[in-house]
């Protein structure tokens, strides 16, 4: 069952309650935010280091537009993008699809994240996130503050597409990232296909989601979702 395709609805403990975090959390939230002048209506960003958040740097090169299916995107400072009404808690399915345009000779990664916290503080924020990259390659990754550790470090499979190995005359290379948070373990998938696979402990796992975009990335994403 489809819940949420780019529109508003929060889990808590493993039920859909909809609409966008109500009262008195949304207005703390959105308090610490400005609206970057390149982000469609309702999105929001942070990006890493120096670049700080959305509102900064406004000839950052960021674009961000609505374009049918979904969004097209290219960095840009390399961060995280998401809605104040994107969370999910306790046991849920998170999707993306991403198509990859020429990224040059560069290994810039892409994907999504989850279980974010305090986003707005960059000493605070944690969240967890699984990004991929043009040579068949995955990560995933715990950031805490200004500091990140691999959940597992860059490693190839072979379900990963790749962008010198795509069809003769195709302009980009699909990616569907799948993260599939149960009870006891996580699974994280590409284009159906079981990468990896985590016990829970050890990985942020309730509140916001997005995506996670590095520099310098050309990307069109179809769309966000979350299932139960």
């Amino acid at each position: 069952m489809r819940i949420m395709r780019a529109v508003g609805a929060v889990w808590v403990a493993g039920a859909l309650v909809a609409g966008a975090p109500g009262g008195a959390l949304a207005q703390d939230h959105a308090h610490h935010h400005q609206a970057h002048p390149a982000l469609p209506d309702g999105w929001m960003a942070h990006f890493d280091g120096a670049a700080g958040h959305a509102g900064h740097g406004a000839d950052d090169g960021l674009s961000f537009e609505a374009m049918e299916p979904g969004w097209h995107i290219t960095t840009g400072p390399s961060g995280i993008f998401y809605r104040h009404e994107f969370r999910a808690e306790g046991t849920y399915v998170l999707e993306a699809e991403i198509r990859l345009f020429d990224p040059g000779a560069r290994r810039e990664s892409f994907g999504l994240f989850f279980g974010g916290s305090t986003l707005h503080d960059p000493e605070e924020q944690r969240y967890t996130y699984f990004i991929t990259r043009r040579d068949g390659h995955y990560m995933i990754r715990n950031r805490e503050g200004t500091g990140v550790s691999d959940v597992q470090g860059w490693t190839e499979h072979e379900a990963i597409p790749t962008w010198d190995g795509r069809p003769e005359g195709a302009d980009a290379v699909p990616y569907l990232l799948r993260v599939e948070v149960g009870a006891d373990e996580v699974v994280f998938r590409i284009n159906g296909v079981e990468v990896d696979r985590r016990r829970r402990d050890g990985l942020a796992l309730d509140g916001h989601f997005g995506l996670r975009v590095n520099h310098g990335l050309n990307l069109h994403v179809v769309g966000v979702d979350v299932t139960r």
